[in-house]
């Protein structure tokens, strides 16, 4: 079973938008036997949603997982600089309506106490946190999160499940910061294939604690599959990457 931890339904600004980029996307990842796809919503793209982008673009995940209920797994978005509105989508999103994260993007920092009561929301439930990271040659914006912010959380809250996005992003300076807590996994998404990296991701972490994800609709499936068939791997560790470490995060959520 392949498991795509990491995917976004597209750029549009509507639900019959997102419908139709979605569509395309399913039917590339199809081709490419990805078995399901964690799908979350940016609200429109914006570094910090109001609460009612954020509640938008999380309906429009659950349109999407009542279109294709066999491979869409919904991860709720939130924007933790509205804390109350952030716990009551949790609890719409995932104990009402099933879905199985939380994804955490620009807003604010993993290291920000802002975002302690979702942290703990979420090991309450034993759900992962989805958390954007990376080190930009340029710096990283405001409110957005590095490795050693996302190093701070799990610290933190070491009950809870963390997935740190973007190992290209992160490099081996990201791993380093991770390395001590075993509650984080890395994720492949995003940028393109780079030789020996996912490898690397394997010697420092253990191949349990790194996940295969896309960022589609930012990368293709084929550069995003290429990183884990290509690198040098057993195929136990393999298996591990592709589908066995989100199934176990996901707890239960996924049959078949």
């Amino acid at each position: 079973m392949i498991i795509d931890i990491h995917a976004h339904p597209g750029y549009s600004h509507s639900l019959k938008g997102l419908r139709e980029e979605f569509r395309v996307a399913l039917g590339v990842a199809q081709q490419h036997e990805v078995d399901r796809i964690c799908l979350s919503s940016l609200a429109n793209w914006e570094d910090s949603p109001e609460p009612d982008r954020v509640r938008s673009g999380n309906d429009a995940v659950l349109a999407l997982m009542a279109d294709h209920p066999e491979v869409v797994i919904g991860f709720c978005y939130v924007n933790p600089r509205h804390p109350q509105e952030a716990l009551e989508e949790i609890e719409r999103c995932v104990v009402e309506e099933g879905m199985a994260g939380i994804k955490l993007w620009q807003a604010s920092r993993a290291s920000d106490r802002r975002m302690d009561p979702i942290a703990e929301r979420a090991a309450a439930l034993k759900i992962p946190i989805l958390q954007h990271a990376s080190y930009k040659t340029g710096g990283n914006g405001t409110g957005e999160s590095t490795p050693a912010d996302v190093a701070s959380l799990a610290a933190r809250h070491p009950q809870t499940m963390i997935v740190m996005a973007h190992l290209t992003g992160v490099g081996e300076r990201g791993l380093a910061d991770i390395a001590p807590y075993p509650n984080v996994c890395v994720d492949t998404a995003g940028g393109q294939p780079e030789a020996g990296l996912v490898e690397l991701a394997v010697r420092r972490l253990g191949a349990r604690r790194v996940i295969f994800g896309t960022d589609t609709p930012s990368r293709s499936y084929g550069a995003a599959l290429g990183k884990v068939l290509g690198a040098k791997l057993m195929v136990r560790q393999r298996n591990l990457i592709l589908g066995a470490n989100a199934r176990r995060l996901l707890a239960g959520r996924i049959t078949g």
